[in-house]
Order: structure tokens, then sequence, then C-alpha cells
């Protein structure tokens, strides 16, 4: 199981819900912490990958964290939960234990 983080800076834009699994799966990942979707927050999934997704409320596309799961790897889905417009994780479980992932959005000093 290959996992990593990438900020996507948007997959708010046409298309780029199709350019996500192309280029995770070319790079042989099969679970990613993402940063600034500015999706809407819930769970979408796809032909081969779930999106699990939280954003804060508001009109503006803006933050939004998530994971993206390859399709293969949804059996070890356990739990996802929003802790707040920053902070989200992922719960796997495997045969000895489960495994919690936590997706963090930091600001930035600019933005501080």
């Amino acid at each position: 199981m290959n996992i990593g983080t990438w900020n996507v800076r948007s997959l708010f834009w046409s298309g780029a819900l199709k350019v996500l699994p192309n280029e995770l799966s070319s790079l042989d990942f099969d679970i990613v912490a993402l940063q600034e979707t500015q999706l809407e927050s819930g769970i979408q999934k796809f032909d081969n990958f779930t999106l699990f997704n939280s954003r804060s409320g508001g009109k503006k596309h803006e933050f939004g964290r998530g994971f993206y799961v390859r399709g293969e790897f949804l059996k070890y889905f356990k739990d996802f939960k929003i802790l707040n417009e920053r902070i989200c994780y992922l719960r796997l479980k495997a045969e000895w234990f489960s495994c919690t992932l936590i997706n963090v959005q930091a600001p930035t000093n600019e933005k501080m």
C-alpha cells in the first residue's frame, strides 16, 4: 500500500477529477491525503476511486482537504471524520489493528 500527500490547489475546475486518478495511478499511489481540494464535503464514488472530502461552508471555493482512495483499498475503509475546517481523518482496518491517517491543512505565514 503506497500512501502520499498532495496539495492539488483545486479540484473544482472542469476535468480535474479525471486527471487526478491518472496522475496518482502513474505514480502508483493507493491512498493520498489531498489539500486545497475546493470541493463540497462528502464522499464521492467514481469508477476506480473514492474521494472523501471536507470543506468549510460558504459560497467561495477555498480550502478543503480529503483523501483519495483507490478502489481496491476501500475494503480497508472504516471511518471518515471531519474535525474542523482544517483537520479530517480516515480510519483503516487491518487484520490485527486499525490505522488512522490524519490530514491537516495549516495556514501559511501570509494568511496568519
